[in-house]
């Protein structure tokens, strides 16, 4: 389901959203959309693992997975991003993965080749990738400055027909207020389509630098008869997980020190 913390497990992201992962990549492999894979925000590095593992069965071996994370933490909230001041992540050492040991994941699958480490906080790393050619984004960096430094990096050089992924858009208020704010100011309006009760995403239409006109027919990745359909309701009533992982949250907000507070897991 995506909602444990798992002792011993590579990834907390769940099966459906690996599955939609897949076909995404899978999707921009067959038509010929240009460009890496990247994922900002990988924990021990599950989600980049299956990617790598996609790409390497599907033979484009020309295609690099970039891996960034700091592999120490999330930073604590700064003066520049006031919109983090009630979620600070930073005292959680569970988030915390050494490089080393997710590159040794990797090597664990025969997976050590076609990747690239992108090692520390967003705002002193990202930026340094401009310029780059994307065609699957996926962020999971929960802050809201995570997630804005992230897009103002990454976005400019992803593909027309490419994807971008947010992992916690519906639970965490910080990170789909990033999303909103980023998409509003570059007058995005691809539709976002929801992966599970966290997890959402688009494909780019335009290519990097242009606006209006689509210059790609948007597509919707094929589906395994694992995942179910993405839900298409706009309102809905909460599951009791969900309820009990916004609960969670709101724990780990109040032992941060930014003290809990009331938002919808949808």
């Amino acid at each position: 389901m995506g909602t444990d913390w798992p002792l011993s497990g590579l990834t907390m992201v769940g099966l459906v959203r690996l599955d939609d992962l897949q076909a995404c990549v899978e999707s921009v492999v067959a038509a010929g959309v240009d460009g890496d894979v990247i994922e900002a925000g990988a924990w021990r590095g599950g989600a980049s693992i299956l990617a790598r593992a996609t790409l390497d069965a599907l033979g484009a071996d020309d295609r690099t997975v970039w891996v960034a994370d700091s592999f120490r933490g999330l930073p604590p909230p700064g003066p520049a991003f006031p919109e983090d001041r009630e979620l600070d992540l930073s005292r959680i050492e569970f988030l915390a993965v050494p490089a080393d040991e997710v590159r040794s994941y990797f090597a664990r699958f025969g997976l050590d080749r076609g990747v690239e480490l992108v090692e520390g906080f967003f705002g002193e790393t990202l930026p340094n990738l401009g310029g780059r050619r994307w065609s699957v984004v996926r962020l999971d960096g929960d802050t809201y400055e995570a997630t804005w430094v992230a897009l103002e990096s990454l976005y400019p050089g992803l593909s027309a027909g490419g994807y971008v992924i947010v992992d916690d858009y519906g639970l965490i208020e910080e990170c789909r207020n990033a999303v909103d704010d980023y998409r509003r100011q570059h007058v995005i309006d691809e539709p976002i389509e929801r992966v599970d009760f966290s997890c959402i995403r688009w494909q780019r239409a335009t290519a990097p630098g242009q606006q209006g006109a689509s210059s790609v027919e948007i597509s919707r990745p094929v589906q395994r008869p694992s995942s179910p359909p993405a839900a298409t309701s706009r309102a809905r009533i909460p599951t009791e997980r969900e309820l009990e992982v916004e609960r969670e949250l709101n724990e780990l907000r109040e032992r941060a020190g930014g003290g809990g507070r009331d938002e919808a897991a949808t």
